[in-house]
């Protein structure tokens, strides 16, 4: 395997090195979605796509419903059929898959495959026959946690095998550090592993802070327990009751399975007047910019796409101390830090927020340019494209 070096490319360059490059994205679950990996693929082509790179995709048909090809924001999207019959099923879709990349093995210069799971083992059992590179994406929490990759299924059969399948794969891309140690740790060398974050488009300049005479708190992601969302409310109310009648308000996006048990938890707290449960947004821009403060309360991370986004918009984060919002939040600089799943500390950390407008609003400039520096998305399509060319 040829060792690939990462250096950003500067802007004027990069079409000229990406000229003629074809690159088929694998996405292992529903797509589109509007789940992180899924969006963050999508946003990411069309980076690529600026920079004149060709970007087809292919993904399992989940639904069936849904068509078998069709174009999803200009790119061509190919759903390989998948019966929703136990093991079978899944045998199916595999054997499906692997016909498709060796129909068009000469089709692409690289497959990049952004949820690692059951495609990527095939795609590695395939790699000697379709010559095509393979770069695949780990988040650091799933794959880890029940997945591909967690210890303690290190003797399962399966996932032994699919471990042994993985070796062909050419790169490991990991979006944290901490998501990095954990590779290294599992065998992978650190050759292999192209530490490139999650990329953001910040050509749009936020508007500017809010002067709200309600502090307004806000999370946007999946509503699951593994999201912490309950340990937010926790800490909202406590913190409404050190704050006695200076008024808050608790923004949430998104939705999920956790949802009907948050509600009612705001209910017992006696704090449901002063949340707003704002379903799933296509478009987030407008929502972070009415915060005085983001939170992103959660058990397990691998590099937060709502974080990236909050910063950029110039807003403080508070976080729980996991994966990759340690990359991303500062303590003091550009938020702060709580261990997770400490409703109490949180809470103080709340009211301190509330008490400090002016510095939380210097701690979200100080992250705006952390992300303007490091997470634009022209930089993550430059390294990317040193990837390709390095095959």
């Amino acid at each position: 395997m040829t060792t690939a070096s990462v250096n950003h490319l500067p802007s004027d360059e990069l079409t000229s090195e990406a000229h003629a490059l074809r690159i088929l994205f694998v996405v292992d679950s529903r797509f589109p979605n509007l789940g992180g990996a899924e969006s963050q693929a999508l946003k990411l082509a069309n980076g690529l796509r600026a920079a004149g790179v060709h970007v087809d995709f292919v993904a399992p048909q989940v639904d069936p419903n849904t068509a078998a090809s069709e174009t999803v924001d200009g790119f061509r999207l190919t759903r390989i059929v998948y019966p929703h019959i136990k093991l079978l099923g899944t045998v199916y879709l595999l054997l499906s898959f692997s016909l498709f990349l060796i129909r068009n093995r000469n089709n692409y210069d690289y497959m990049h495959i952004h949820i690692t799971r059951f495609l990527t083992a095939v795609a590695g059992l395939l790699r000697p026959i379709i010559k095509i590179p393979i770069i695949t994406k780990i988040s650091g929490f799933f794959e880890f946690e029940g997945g591909i990759l967690d210890p303690r299924k290190r003797l399962n059969p399966v996932n032994a095998f699919l471990r042994l399948a993985m070796r062909n794969v050419d790169y490991v891309q990991t979006i944290s550090v901490e998501t990095k140690e954990k590779l290294i740790a599992s065998g992978f060398r650190p050759d292999q592993i192209s530490l490139i974050p999650n990329g953001i488009d910040i050509s749009d300049a936020p508007a500017p802070a809010p002067k709200n005479q309600v502090y307004t708190i806000g999370y946007c992601g999946r509503l699951r327990t593994v999201k912490g969302v309950h340990v937010l409310l926790d800490a909202f109310a406590q913190c409404k009751a050190m704050l006695g009648d200076a008024p808050m308000k608790l923004l949430i996006a998104g939705s999920g399975t956790a949802e009907s048990e948050l509600r009612e938890q705001a209910a017992q707290l006696g704090i449901a007047s002063e949340i707003d449960f704002l379903g799933m947004l296509e478009d987030v821009t407008g929502f972070y910019e009415q915060l005085d403060l983001y939170v992103q309360p959660s058990f397990a991370e691998g590099l937060p796409n709502s974080v990236i986004e909050a910063m950029h918009a110039g807003k403080a984060v508070v976080a729980s101390d996991i994966g990759g919002n340690r990359d991303l939040v500062t303590e003091n600089v550009t938020g702060h830090l709580f261990e997770a799943g400490d409703s109490n500390a949180l809470a103080e950390l709340l009211l301190q927020c509330v008490q400090q407008r002016d510095v939380v609003i210097d701690m979200g400039l100080n992250g705006r340019s952390v992300i303007n520096e490091n997470y634009g998305m022209e930089s993550v399509v430059s390294k990317l494209i040193e990837v390709y060319r390095a095959k």
